[in-house]
Protein backbone atom coordinates (compact mmCIF):
# COMPACT_ATOMS: atom_id res chain seq x y z
CA UNK A 1 0.00 0.00 0.00
CA UNK A 2 2.11 3.47 -1.18
CA UNK A 3 2.02 6.12 1.43
CA UNK A 4 1.30 9.75 1.22
CA UNK A 5 3.96 11.82 3.96
CA UNK A 6 2.74 15.47 4.84
CA UNK A 7 5.38 17.92 5.78
CA UNK A 8 4.25 20.08 8.52
CA UNK A 9 1.48 22.69 8.45
CA UNK A 10 1.07 24.74 11.32
CA UNK A 11 -2.46 24.25 11.26
CA UNK A 12 -3.64 20.79 9.92
CA UNK A 13 -0.42 18.39 10.87
CA UNK A 14 1.97 20.59 12.87
CA UNK A 15 4.36 18.14 13.34
CA UNK A 16 3.63 16.32 10.04
CA UNK A 17 2.03 12.73 9.03
CA UNK A 18 2.35 9.97 7.06
CA UNK A 19 -0.80 8.08 6.17
CA UNK A 20 -1.50 4.93 4.13
CA UNK A 21 -3.10 5.70 1.07
CA UNK A 22 -6.10 3.85 -0.90
CA UNK A 23 -5.00 3.39 -4.96
CA UNK A 24 -7.35 5.41 -7.18
CA UNK A 25 -8.94 7.86 -5.04
CA UNK A 26 -7.20 11.39 -5.30
CA UNK A 27 -4.29 12.75 -2.93
CA UNK A 28 -7.22 14.92 -1.26
CA UNK A 29 -9.83 12.22 -0.81
CA UNK A 30 -6.89 10.22 0.85
CA UNK A 31 -5.96 13.20 3.40
CA UNK A 32 -9.73 13.86 4.46
CA UNK A 33 -10.18 10.18 5.21
CA UNK A 34 -7.37 10.30 7.75
CA UNK A 35 -8.73 13.48 9.28
CA UNK A 36 -6.34 15.95 8.04
CA UNK A 37 -8.39 18.47 6.81
CA UNK A 38 -7.39 20.23 3.94
CA UNK A 39 -9.62 22.70 2.44
CA UNK A 40 -11.65 22.13 -0.18
CA UNK A 41 -14.13 24.41 -1.14
CA UNK A 42 -15.45 23.13 -4.41
CA UNK A 43 -15.99 19.79 -2.84
CA UNK A 44 -13.63 18.04 -4.82
CA UNK A 45 -15.28 19.20 -8.27
CA UNK A 46 -12.21 21.23 -9.66
CA UNK A 47 -13.91 24.38 -9.32
CA UNK A 48 -11.34 26.24 -6.70
CA UNK A 49 -7.83 25.94 -5.94
CA UNK A 50 -8.47 25.81 -2.15
CA UNK A 51 -6.82 22.21 -2.10
CA UNK A 52 -3.50 23.15 -4.03
CA UNK A 53 -0.45 21.19 -2.66
CA UNK A 54 3.15 20.68 -3.71
CA UNK A 55 4.68 17.51 -4.57
CA UNK A 56 8.37 17.11 -3.22
CA UNK A 57 8.16 13.59 -4.50
CA UNK A 58 6.29 11.30 -6.67
CA UNK A 59 5.34 14.01 -8.66
CA UNK A 60 6.38 12.14 -12.33
CA UNK A 61 3.99 9.31 -11.30
CA UNK A 62 0.96 11.51 -11.05
CA UNK A 63 -2.06 11.01 -13.90
CA UNK A 64 -1.77 13.88 -16.14
CA UNK A 65 -3.49 17.46 -15.20
CA UNK A 66 -6.30 18.79 -17.28
CA UNK A 67 -6.73 21.51 -19.10
CA UNK A 68 -9.47 22.95 -17.19
CA UNK A 69 -6.68 22.05 -13.55
CA UNK A 70 -4.27 24.04 -15.05
CA UNK A 71 -6.56 26.86 -15.45
CA UNK A 72 -7.43 26.67 -12.13
CA UNK A 73 -3.83 26.73 -11.02
CA UNK A 74 -2.76 29.76 -12.35
CA UNK A 75 -4.48 31.42 -9.88
CA UNK A 76 -3.23 29.02 -7.13
CA UNK A 77 -1.41 30.91 -4.21
CA UNK A 78 2.21 30.08 -3.55
CA UNK A 79 2.38 28.44 -7.23
CA UNK A 80 5.60 25.80 -8.21
CA UNK A 81 6.48 23.89 -10.89
CA UNK A 82 4.88 20.83 -8.66
CA UNK A 83 2.02 22.03 -8.06
CA UNK A 84 -1.35 20.26 -8.28
CA UNK A 85 -4.88 20.39 -7.15
CA UNK A 86 -4.94 17.46 -4.84
CA UNK A 87 -8.59 16.70 -5.73
CA UNK A 88 -7.48 15.96 -9.56
CA UNK A 89 -4.05 13.87 -8.61
CA UNK A 90 -4.94 9.84 -8.04
CA UNK A 91 -3.00 7.86 -6.17
CA UNK A 92 -1.11 4.96 -7.91
CA UNK A 93 1.67 1.93 -6.42
CA UNK A 94 3.84 5.24 -5.34
CA UNK A 95 4.86 7.04 -2.32
CA UNK A 96 3.95 10.85 -2.46
CA UNK A 97 5.51 13.38 -0.34
CA UNK A 98 3.80 16.45 -0.68
CA UNK A 99 3.49 20.05 1.02
CA UNK A 100 0.48 21.90 1.83
CA UNK A 101 0.82 25.75 1.34
CA UNK A 102 0.49 28.34 3.86
CA UNK A 103 -2.46 30.14 2.95
CA UNK A 104 -5.43 29.73 0.30
CA UNK A 105 -6.09 31.89 -2.24
CA UNK A 106 -9.41 32.75 0.05
CA UNK A 107 -7.57 32.94 2.81
CA UNK A 108 -5.19 35.69 1.63
CA UNK A 109 -8.18 37.62 0.27
CA UNK A 110 -9.70 37.62 3.45
CA UNK A 111 -6.78 38.18 5.81
CA UNK A 112 -7.81 35.22 7.19
CA UNK A 113 -5.40 33.63 9.72
CA UNK A 114 -7.33 30.80 10.84
CA UNK A 115 -10.52 28.86 10.29
CA UNK A 116 -13.61 31.22 11.57
CA UNK A 117 -15.03 29.95 14.60
CA UNK A 118 -17.64 28.18 13.92
CA UNK A 119 -19.63 28.93 17.06
CA UNK A 120 -19.87 32.85 16.82
CA UNK A 121 -21.26 34.63 13.55
CA UNK A 122 -19.29 37.24 14.63
CA UNK A 123 -15.63 36.28 16.06
CA UNK A 124 -13.15 35.10 14.55
CA UNK A 125 -10.24 33.61 16.80
CA UNK A 126 -6.59 34.11 16.49
CA UNK A 127 -3.68 32.23 17.93
CA UNK A 128 -0.43 33.79 19.51
CA UNK A 129 1.00 33.06 16.06
CA UNK A 130 -1.25 35.77 14.57
CA UNK A 131 -0.77 38.39 17.52
CA UNK A 132 1.00 37.88 20.84
CA UNK A 133 1.61 39.82 24.28
CA UNK A 134 5.00 39.47 26.08
CA UNK A 135 4.82 38.38 29.77
CA UNK A 136 5.34 42.44 30.65
CA UNK A 137 2.71 43.77 28.74
CA UNK A 138 -0.01 41.01 29.53
CA UNK A 139 0.50 41.96 32.98
CA UNK A 140 0.16 45.30 32.41
CA UNK A 141 -2.39 45.58 30.12
CA UNK A 142 -4.31 43.20 32.64
CA UNK A 143 -3.38 46.01 35.44
CA UNK A 144 -5.16 48.74 33.41
CA UNK A 145 -8.49 46.93 32.33
CA UNK A 146 -8.74 46.35 36.00
CA UNK A 147 -8.49 50.10 36.86
CA UNK A 148 -11.19 51.09 33.92
CA UNK A 149 -13.25 48.20 34.88
CA UNK A 150 -12.91 46.62 31.00
CA UNK A 151 -12.75 43.10 29.62
CA UNK A 152 -10.68 43.77 26.69
CA UNK A 153 -8.50 45.84 24.50
CA UNK A 154 -8.91 46.51 20.70
CA UNK A 155 -6.33 46.86 18.61
CA UNK A 156 -6.58 48.99 15.07
CA UNK A 157 -4.50 50.76 13.10
CA UNK A 158 -5.43 54.67 11.81
CA UNK A 159 -3.73 56.43 9.08
CA UNK A 160 -1.59 59.38 11.01
CA UNK A 161 1.50 60.54 11.09
CA UNK A 162 4.40 61.62 8.63
CA UNK A 163 4.95 57.96 8.19
CA UNK A 164 1.20 57.27 7.20
CA UNK A 165 -0.11 54.67 9.92
CA UNK A 166 -0.46 54.36 13.54
CA UNK A 167 -1.37 51.77 16.14
CA UNK A 168 -4.96 52.78 18.51
CA UNK A 169 -5.85 51.08 21.33
CA UNK A 170 -9.14 51.59 22.69
CA UNK A 171 -10.89 49.65 26.22
CA UNK A 172 -13.96 47.38 24.69
CA UNK A 173 -16.66 44.95 26.05
CA UNK A 174 -17.40 42.88 23.27
CA UNK A 175 -15.68 42.27 19.44
CA UNK A 176 -17.81 44.25 16.75
CA UNK A 177 -18.61 42.77 13.88
CA UNK A 178 -15.81 40.80 11.81
CA UNK A 179 -13.34 41.52 14.98
CA UNK A 180 -10.67 39.02 15.86
CA UNK A 181 -10.26 37.86 19.18
CA UNK A 182 -7.41 36.44 21.50
CA UNK A 183 -8.12 35.77 24.90
CA UNK A 184 -4.61 35.68 26.46
CA UNK A 185 -4.96 34.52 30.49
CA UNK A 186 -7.77 37.02 31.45
CA UNK A 187 -7.00 39.74 28.53
CA UNK A 188 -9.22 39.95 25.31
CA UNK A 189 -7.44 41.11 22.79
CA UNK A 190 -9.88 42.27 19.54
CA UNK A 191 -8.48 43.15 16.26
CA UNK A 192 -10.75 44.68 13.18
CA UNK A 193 -10.03 42.99 9.95
CA UNK A 194 -8.89 45.58 8.06
CA UNK A 195 -6.47 46.47 10.70
CA UNK A 196 -5.34 42.14 10.67
CA UNK A 197 -3.42 43.42 7.14
CA UNK A 198 -1.10 45.32 9.49
CA UNK A 199 -0.80 43.48 12.19
CA UNK A 200 -0.39 39.74 11.69
CA UNK A 201 2.78 38.10 13.44
CA UNK A 202 3.09 40.85 15.92
CA UNK A 203 3.92 40.94 19.15
CA UNK A 204 3.22 43.75 21.80
CA UNK A 205 6.03 44.14 25.12
CA UNK A 206 6.30 46.47 28.07
CA UNK A 207 9.69 48.18 28.74
CA UNK A 208 10.67 50.31 31.24
CA UNK A 209 13.12 53.22 30.29
CA UNK A 210 14.69 55.33 33.32
CA UNK A 211 11.38 56.63 35.08
CA UNK A 212 9.32 56.18 31.90
CA UNK A 213 7.50 52.77 30.50
CA UNK A 214 5.89 51.83 27.39
CA UNK A 215 4.05 49.73 25.38
CA UNK A 216 6.30 49.14 22.13
CA UNK A 217 5.02 46.92 19.20
CA UNK A 218 7.27 44.42 17.43
CA UNK A 219 5.68 44.32 14.38
CA UNK A 220 7.33 42.28 11.16
CA UNK A 221 5.28 44.35 8.60
CA UNK A 222 6.93 47.62 9.30
CA UNK A 223 9.09 49.12 6.29
CA UNK A 224 9.80 52.43 7.81
CA UNK A 225 9.04 54.51 11.05
CA UNK A 226 9.13 58.43 11.25
CA UNK A 227 12.06 59.87 13.32
CA UNK A 228 9.41 61.07 16.51
CA UNK A 229 8.56 57.91 16.70
CA UNK A 230 5.02 58.22 16.03
CA UNK A 231 3.74 56.73 13.01
CA UNK A 232 5.06 54.01 10.88
CA UNK A 233 4.73 52.43 7.08
CA UNK A 234 4.68 49.08 5.86
CA UNK A 235 5.86 47.40 2.56
CA UNK A 236 3.07 47.99 -0.46
CA UNK A 237 3.73 44.04 -1.19
CA UNK A 238 1.92 43.42 1.61
CA UNK A 239 -1.61 44.43 0.26
CA UNK A 240 -0.71 42.86 -3.15
CA UNK A 241 -0.26 39.58 -1.57
CA UNK A 242 -3.13 39.77 0.31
Amino acid sequence: MPKIKILPHEELCPNGAEIEATVGKSVCENLLNSSIDIEHACELSCACTTCHVIFREGFDSLNESTDDEEDLLDKAWGLEPKSRLSCQTIVDEHDLTIEIPKYTINMVSENHPKKENKNSDMEKTLTKKDFSLSDSALSHISSLLKQNNSSGVRVSVKTSGCSGYAYDLSYVEIAEKDDYVLNIEDVNLYISKESFIFLKGTKIDYVKKGLNSELIFINPNISAKCGCGESFSVDQNLFQQA
